[in-house]
């Protein structure tokens, strides 16, 4: 029988096993990305739930499926008699793969000798977010292994969220019960800086995804097709309708959302916030923040200006706009007869789709654009956690417990649906651990292997860490 984890000699022990069982915990991130799992397509998703199941069970866990709204929720739990409930949040959907550009094929997981970065599990799903499910997974097995029990029970609830979070929500709502002992919720991320600097977050956005669509019709414009390009003089062009729209929803610099009422919800923000921003614009380095957005510049004067709007503003993002026929070194002469927008808005605390829906629906109306019609995609909010909050503690302690003081960030720009923890669920929600990723979504994303290995032992010192706060 293991002996109780409530000396500090036994987390000693548990950090040693990740050490030596970490081909077997390899193995198991392999395993994960070599079962492409693709929700855009649904390619996969149905034996990825399986071996999710399959994974969990081998731990000594019980694992349950629920039925989404999209696709399946996968809630294991590993109950171990612990006084405190931690809740291990994730994904196991990625976005599709094109393989040409990739080094190996993006779902061989292969080990390879990154330029610049060292040696990495390349694959889909290394960063977003195989590596995290399959780091908490090694993490319980480090337990195991060592002899110790968890000092934590552990719920893990993986979702397929590329697409929007839809069946989160509603699994919560209906399964309440299933999450009723849960004291805190957390979100494995991998932020480490190449340069090895740590980073932890308070906070995350929501996000709302949109369509922005203009038709010929009663208001002017081509009806059903377009027309030939001389008529412009005289008939409306819904692309030109479409771009004005765009632009009377910032101001001419692009720094402000000029909608009148849009951030009346959104949450105060507090003197603790302000000074973390001012730390940060101290520390980070803003050639390696315009790297990651491959730019040459902010948008803003200063890199503190640009460091408050990431964290305390939002964006009217132009995803993509289609309208008409771009030949290139060509040219059709055309009037368009429809035009759109894809837009997507990253949700500040306090946001909701409903209210964006209708103050921009305003706005249109009574600027003169009653003809874009507002076509709502999906949408969640986010949420954030006070610096002081017991669990953030507990976060900020693990980080320095393995020799790092991390940039703490009140809030990214990275969407999950932490709401539903911090508002439904009412527990608190961090996130973040070490490891070196990058290239999500991207051609060539990776996962250090001491990245890897840094996760497991950073979330086995979390859940020590949480047992106490």
């Amino acid at each position: 029988m293991a002996e109780p984890a409530n000396r500090p000699h036994h987390l000693e022990r548990v950090l040693s096993s990740v050490t030596d069982g970490f081909e077997s915990h390899l193995d198991r991130l392999q395993r994960s990305i070599r079962q492409p799992s693709i929700s855009a397509t649904g390619q996969g998703i149905d034996s990825m739930v399986e071996l999710l199941g399959e994974e969990i069970e081998a731990l000594g866990g019980s694992a349950e499926v629920f039925e989404g709204v999209d696709f399946p929720v996968v809630v294991g739990r590993f109950d171990v008699g612990a006084k405190r409930t931690v809740l291990i949040h994730g994904t196991y959907d990625t976005t599709p793969a094109e393989p040409d550009e990739w080094v190996s094929p993006p779902f061989a997981a292969a080990l390879i000798d990154l330029p610049g970065v060292g040696e990495s599990i390349v694959g889909r799903g290394a960063e977003d977010a195989k590596g995290a499910f399959a780091a908490t997974l090694s993490m319980i097995d480090a337990y195991r292994s060592g002899g110790v029990d968890l000092p934590v029970n552990v719920v893990v609830v993986q979702e397929a969220s590329e697409l929007g979070s839809k069946s989160l929500p509603e699994v919560i709502t209906r399964h309440r019960a299933a999450f009723a002992d849960v004291d805190v919720a957390y979100w494995p991320w991998p932020t480490q800086r190449p340069n090895g600097r740590a980073v932890a977050w308070l906070g995350v956005k929501g996000l709302m995804t949109l369509k922005l669509r203009v038709r010929g019709g009663e208001w002017g414009g081509p009806v059903g097709a377009e027309a030939h390009g001389l008529h412009s003089i005289w008939v409306a062009n819904p692309v030109h309708r479409l771009a004005a729209a765009l632009a009377s929803m910032k101001s001419n610099d692009d720094r402000h959302i000029v909608i009148e009422g849009f951030f009346d919800p959104v949450r105060p923000i507090t003197s603790l916030e302000v000074d973390l921003v001012e730390d940060l614009a101290s520390r980070v380095e803003p050639a390696s923040l315009l790297g990651e957005a491959h730019a040459h510049r902010f948008k803003h004067e200063s890199v503190e200006e640009a460091l408050r709007a990431y964290c305390f503003s939002t964006e009217i993002n132009v995803s993509g706009i289609s309208g008409g026929t771009v030949i290139e070194g060509g040219h059709k002469v055309e009037l368009p007869s429809s035009a759109v927008a894809s837009v997507d808005i990253r949700l500040l605390d306090g946001m909701t789709v409903e209210h964006i829906t209708s103050v921009m629906r305003r706005h249109l109306d009574e600027n003169g654009f009653p003809e874009v019609a507002i076509e709502v995609l999906n949408g969640y909010a986010g949420g954030s956690m006070p610096p002081d909050d017991p669990a953030v503690q507990a976060l900020l302690e693990t980080y320095r417990a393995t020799g790092h003081h991390p940039e703490v960030w009140p809030r990214t720009s990275t969407a999950i649906a932490s709401h539903l923890f911090i508002d439904e669920l009412g527990v608190p929600w961090i996130a973040t651990c070490l490891g070196v990723a990058g290239n999500k979504h991207a051609p060539n994303e990776f996962l250090t292997v001491d990245g890897y290995r840094d996760a497991i032992g950073f979330i086995a010192r979390l859940m020590w860490e949480l047992a106490a706060s």
